[in-house]
């Protein structure tokens, strides 16, 4: 009969020092400070001014989904559709604030919100339309990405200053739910 054995992993000499919230909040307004390597300016999403066609689209699909959570007995769905549509509602008809993103010598900072080096993982760039993205990876629990549009800067720069410090991916990774969106967003057309 095999035997399995669980192998060792070596120690590791150097403990790893975990830091205290007082010590994180005081890294992350140093950060803050840092000396900018590059900045710009961008919209806090992506906006497409969507047409009159567009909400009824999206009014009845949600009156489709809405008479179903009825006939189901499902009430409470029906509150969450509800929901949904307000909120589809509102991202498509408010234009997004316009926000400053730099690059500094220990991290980023997005919209006077930092993070680290060592919080990252890995970046890419994307486009959604005719919108250019900066994509990059946390280590984070939230938020697990940070998109940022890119409107004045050029990728070839950015690229130049993140390759020193994080790894670069030719493309996104997609995760499951990745994958189903796009398959909804393909299949489903709204305009």
């Amino acid at each position: 009969m095999a035997k399995f054995i669980r192998s060792n992993p070596e120690p590791n000499n150097k403990p790893e020092r975990v830091l205290s919230k007082e010590e994180l909040d005081t890294k992350h307004l140093v950060a803050l400070e840092a000396k900018n390597i590059i900045s710009w300016k961008s919209p806090v999403r992506v906006f497409k001014a969507r047409s009159r066609q567009y909400f009824i689209k999206v009014g009845l699909y949600g009156l489709v989904f809405m008479l179903l959570a009825v006939a189901f007995g499902e009430f409470l769905l029906v509150g969450v559709i509800l929901a949904v549509i307000f909120l589809v509602y509102v991202l498509a008809s408010v234009a997004p604030e316009t926000i400053e993103h730099r690059i500094t010598s220990m991290g980023i900072v997005s919209g006077e919100k930092s993070f680290l080096w060592e919080d990252l993982d890995s970046f890419w760039f994307d486009s959604r339309g005719e919108d250019r993205l900066l994509v990059v990876e946390t280590k984070l629990r939230f938020p697990s990405r940070l998109i940022i549009l890119l409107t004045t800067v050029s990728e070839r720069a950015l690229l130049d200053i993140l390759e020193k410090h994080l790894h670069y991916q030719r493309g996104p990774v997609h995760t499951l739910f990745d994958k189903w969106a796009l398959f909804l967003q393909e299949r489903v057309n709204l305009e």
